[in-house]
């Protein structure tokens, strides 16, 4: 997919449903010294004032410039054929360090960008940059108290991610 642009795929996972509001890999490189080390992520206050379960989550990410295979875990969002995948993992504990550096676990809502690249990640010289929007709305009454994306390539080598919640709550260092 180069700087093609995908909306409007629904997926039903687990207790959620997510719509794929926009996908799009931009043609441009990136050098692999200037990738930052997770993905960036964003979530905005419930779309829709009388669905307050609905929230829109921006995520900017980065793919290898490298062949990409099949994804195994393919219930998610499908982002490009067989080989990019939004996909929901569930709600699952994380840890934050708050100022007094003491830990605290919260619940997460965990989403991965999943992939499945296997050059090695050394060995990679360019990245492209995705931009990612979708919308997810929870159909049961399980609430986390963040969300995070996770950037996974399925081969070993990449596990990186940004933890977020919404914007009218304090940053998670501040606990």
């Amino acid at each position: 997919m180069d700087n093609t642009t995908i909306k409007g795929e629904t997926v039903e996972s687990k207790s959620i449903t997510m719509k794929l509001n926009t996908y799009s890999k931009l043609n441009e490189k990136i050098k692999a010294s200037k990738v930052a080390d997770g993905p960036s992520v964003n979530i905005s206050q419930p779309e829709n004032i009388e669905n307050k379960n609905s929230y829109k989550v921006t995520v900017l990410t980065y793919l290898p410039d490298a062949v990409l295979s099949k994804v195994e875990n393919n219930e998610g969002l499908e982002l490009d054929k067989e080989f990019v995948y939004l996909n929901y993992v569930g709600i699952n504990p994380v840890q934050f360090m708050g100022k007094d550096g003491k830990y605290t676990t919260l619940q997460g809502r965990e989403f991965r960008f999943d992939y499945n690249c296997e050059v090695e990640k050394d060995k990679i010289k360019e990245y492209f940059l995705c931009y990612l929007q979708f919308s997810y709305t929870i159909n049961d009454n399980q609430y986390a108290d963040v969300i995070w994306v996770r950037d996974e390539n399925e081969d070993p080598e990449t596990d990186r991610g940004t933890v977020t919640g919404p914007s009218d709550l304090p940053p998670p260092t501040t606990l």
